[in-house]
């Protein structure tokens, strides 16, 4: 029992460690200092697929005075039999209707990764630009402000990509919950992640320097990727460019999911990890999923224990606890959705039982279903598959 309560002890301090650098790294700022907050010549594209209940609400939501003059925004899907081009088709006229050059396109894109080919569409639609951001189509861009996050781009010529942090709004079911628990109260919540990791992307919200993405291959580049940020993280960060993360959050609107939904999608998370940074797919349950388990071995382990070694059992077991549900709250406030301690409770258990099941998916075989698709992934990290076909007339504007 010894051997083992000291194995227990060690994965237990190194936990500690972990938490506690992640709660130290998420008070420091992030990214370069606002120098100039002049309007740059930026796109917006926004790849869609499917009607969703709040997609054009999500597409129109943005204020055209903080975009600046000479601004585009390209709503792009691949087919114009795709039950969001007439949404996308809607929301580009609202737009233009408040002064925003706006448009709709069918890109008629193939490839297995669908999101890299409609971007890469979009992107060769538009004229020259300083900046280039994709802002997925379940995120609301009525809080963004443009100014303090594409000014940096001015004072660097080496910052290739800002992201922001991505948080759910609060859905409807329990597959909903789960979900939320994890992006807004874990370890592997964004807002925390990216003080763990600064040169990771998570490319739900990014603006790219355009002449950077040029030079590391454009978005044609990541056709046959599933993780299609991490890989244009690597090549910027081996291009010499910068990858930072915004402080504050990009909000996302997505409901009604199962857990079974919910699961499938984080496996294909991790099956990122196991593809493209396969490294780090053991410390999936040597960290992130591990409190759960670890704080109630400690504790059993302390009961069966006699003396100084079973009272430091027990009080490692109370640390690493208080320390777990601190870094929920930190995680939650950085959100700005705070909890009290049940919900704190509840986030714990959640997502981190989600990450577990996600990750165990992951270890099976090498394939994704993505948005209705069915993808392999083969033994050098390439994503493979046939695409689905596109209808309608390719470059199709609205």
């Amino acid at each position: 029992m010894t051997v083992g309560a000291l194995v227990a002890a060690a994965w237990a301090l190194a936990l500690c460690g972990t938490f506690a650098v992640a709660l130290w790294r998420s008070f420091g700022g992030r990214g370069a200092a606002v120098v100039d907050r002049q309007p740059m010549r930026m796109a917006l594209l926004r790849p869609c697929a499917g009607a969703e209940p709040w997609l054009e609400a999500n597409l129109t939501s943005l204020d055209p005075a903080a975009l600046g003059p000479g601004a585009v925004v390209v709503f792009g899907v691949a087919s114009a039999s795709d039950p969001a081009w007439p949404v996308c088709a809607a929301a580009a006229e609202t737009l233009r209707g408040r002064g925003v050059d706006a448009r709709a396109l069918v890109t008629g894109a193939q490839a297995p990764n669908m999101k890299s080919a409609q971007l890469a569409a979009m992107a060769a639609a538009i004229g020259e630009v300083e900046v280039i951001v994709n802002a997925d189509s379940d995120v609301d861009l009525g809080s963004v402000d443009w100014g303090a996050w594409l000014s940096p781009f001015r004072a660097s010529t080496r910052l290739g990509a800002r992201w922001v942090p991505p948080v759910e709004a609060p859905g409807l079911t329990l597959g909903d919950r789960a979900s939320e628990a994890l992006l807004a109260g874990s370890l592997h919540a964004f807002p925390i992640l990216a003080g763990l990791d600064p040169g990771g992307l998570v490319g739900k919200l990014v603006a790219l320097d355009a002449e950077a993405l040029k030079r590391v291959g454009g978005f044609e580049a990541l056709t046959h990727h599933l993780g299609e940020d991490m890989e244009l993280a690597r090549r910027l960060r081996a291009a010499g460019y910068a990858v930072s993360a915004m402080p504050g959050v990009a909000r996302a609107r997505v409901s009604g999911r199962s857990l079974a939904a919910v699961r499938a999608r984080y496996a294909r998370w991790v099956m990122v990890i196991r593809a493209q940074r396969p490294a780090l797919l053991w410390s999936y349950p040597a960290l992130f999923f591990a409190s759960a388990l670890v704080v109630p071995l400690l504790s059993g382990l302390a009961l069966g224990c006699r003396g100084p070694l079973g009272a430091g059992l027990g009080a490692l077991a109370l640390g690493l606890a208080t320390l777990r549900l601190t870094l929920g709250a930190r995680a939650r406030a950085l959100a700005g959705r705070p909890r009290g301690l049940v919900g704190l409770v509840v986030d714990w258990g959640l997502s981190e039982a989600l990450l577990a099941a996600a990750w165990a998916s992951a270890l099976g075989p090498r394939e994704v279903v993505w948005r209705g698709r069915r993808l392999q992934i083969d033994a050098a990290g390439a994503l493979r598959g046939a695409s689905a076909r596109a209808e309608g007339a390719a470059g199709r504007e609205a």
